[in-house]
């Protein structure tokens, strides 16, 4: 069971079964013809729609419908979704990140970023070796890096600080 929620005020509560969608409890019959990667022509009830995907976030589990010309924003919440949103575990916890630090002891083999530099999450930041083995430290939110405290080819131990936000 998924909630949709349309334009932060609308909830909808969608289940998903073997290719059949029920929304708020009723098994919609759609008749759904790709015409691209990111448009479709769906018809429901007699009524035909032209939906456009103008933009999507795999990670928040976000996008952006265009529906007959009316620009819609969904957000998918699953129940370990809402579960960890009450307990106060949910992603918006990551939007408080100022600095990355080093997971593990290593040497730093590549540093992807300046000061000043605009990053999304899961941008690469830095590139660490530790027993010949490579490891890209990424970002988890998006950002303006405030200070870069690495340089290639330098030693750093476990919690060093590498990047820190504005």
């Amino acid at each position: 069971m998924l909630q949709a929620i349309v334009d932060n005020q609308t909830i909808y509560e969608v289940l998903t079964d073997n290719g059949q969608i029920s929304v708020a409890g009723e098994e919609l019959a759609l008749d759904i013809h790709p015409l691209s990667d990111k448009v479709f022509h769906v018809i429901y009830e007699n009524t035909s729609y032209r939906i456009e995907v103008l933009s999507f976030d795999h990670s928040k589990k976000t996008f952006q419908l265009k529906v007959n010309g009316k620009i819609l924003n969904i957000e998918l919440k699953s129940e370990l979704d809402t579960l960890l949103e009450n307990l106060g575990m949910d992603s918006a916890a990551e939007a408080n990140i100022k600095e990355i630090l080093s997971p593990m002891p290593g040497l730093i083999r590549d540093v992807s970023v300046s000061e000043g530099d605009t990053i999304t999450a899961g941008d690469k930041l830095v590139t660490m070796e530790d027993k010949k083995m490579q490891n890209s430290i990424k970002s988890q939110v998006d950002g303006v890096i405030a200070s870069v405290n690495v340089k290639t080819g330098q030693s750093v131990e476990k919690n060093h600080i590498l990047i820190t936000f504005e």
